[in-house]
């Protein structure tokens, strides 16, 4: 990824992630989401939103609150990024610590 790209993706988190924070959202779908990561296609008219859950919200209805919520997103990332167009949001469920885990508990099998 370029240095913008970069930059790009980090507001993306950085402001979704505030919406999180202070009760700004008050969908109860949304409860224990927390945006872990953000990717930014080289045109920049894609992001992409990785998030996690630390409560029991199921990941779909997590996905779908998400969704709904994506008309608010783009109008605080307008407000907070200097570009021509907003990027399209897409979500994806984070992953990458569950796969870590199993990891590391394959690995203390393995002792």
């Amino acid at each position: 990824m370029s240095l913008r790209q970069d930059r790009v993706a980090d507001q993306v988190r950085d402001t979704i992630g505030r919406c999180f924070q202070g009760g700004i959202i008050s969908d109860p779908r949304l409860e224990g989401v927390t945006v872990t990561a953000a990717k930014v296609s080289p045109d920049l008219q894609v992001a992409t939103i990785y998030f996690r859950l630390y409560s029991q919200t199921d990941r779909d209805e997590a996905m779908r609150g998400l969704k709904s919520a994506s008309s608010f997103f783009r109008r605080k990332l307008a407000a907070s990024l200097e570009l021509r167009r907003v990027p399209q949001l897409r979500y994806f469920y984070d992953e990458s610590v569950d796969k870590a885990s199993r990891i590391d508990e394959l690995l203390f099998q393995l002792r």
